[in-house]
């Protein structure tokens, strides 16, 4: 039992390093990567060294290899950045995420907190929108899109989303499963804990 519940405290505990590390700010992912990038150049310079002098073609070839690395890098990086844009805008043109959309942003901006025995009409706009949410999510966690970007055009909003189904999502996983819209939690509690917290009254 004690083995069990620590090794979900450890799981808890990468999970929320994880999600830190994917929602972190660009300059410090850039160091992260530099730092990456470094390492590679100088074990292939003591690999190199391995075998005797290092003449200058092997200097250039490592020369080269550092450059490509850092080459994949940017475009990885441009790639995920159009994908994340495409994903944010493509919804405007679904009209059932537009319209869940703006039910959404309605009950954000009045406060109206969305529970269990909301009418169906209006549960059909909540799943949709924490499945979409969900999704993002997903890929954010996953590296598969510019996550401080998502963060930027969209976090606030699936936070906020999010805070605000809390109790239709944990009436959804006594249903359904523990694990239903866990990846939007995570991806709320990381943004939350970027947020600027409010000064505190003297």
């Amino acid at each position: 039992m004690e083995f069990r519940l620590a090794r979900s405290a450890l799981a808890d505990w990468f999970r929320r390093e994880h999600v830190r590390w994917r929602l972190a700010r660009k300059p410090l992912r850039l160091v992260a990567q530099a730092i990456a990038t470094a390492l590679l150049a100088l074990a292939g310079f003591l690999f190199l060294r391995v075998g005797g002098d290092v003449d200058e073609t092997a200097a250039s070839i490592l020369i080269a290899v550092v450059f490509g690395v850092v080459t994949v890098f940017q475009q990885r990086q441009a790639q995920r950045r159009q994908h994340t844009v495409a994903l944010l805008t493509a919804f405007q043109s679904a009209d059932q995420l537009a319209a869940a959309d703006v039910w959404m942003a309605s009950r954000i901006s009045n406060h109206h907190e969305v529970t269990a025995d909301i009418p169906e009409p209006d549960e059909c706009h909540v799943i949709t929108m924490l499945d979409y949410y969900e999704f993002l999510a997903v890929l954010a966690l996953r590296g598969m899109v510019d996550t401080p970007l998502l963060v930027r055009l969209r976090g606030g909003t699936m936070q906020r989303c999010f805070d605000l189904c809390r109790t239709y999502v944990e009436d959804r996983r006594l249903r359904t499963g523990s694990d239903i819209y866990r990846c939007l939690e995570d991806f709320a509690s990381g943004v939350r804990a970027l947020s600027p917290r409010p000064p505190q009254p003297e």
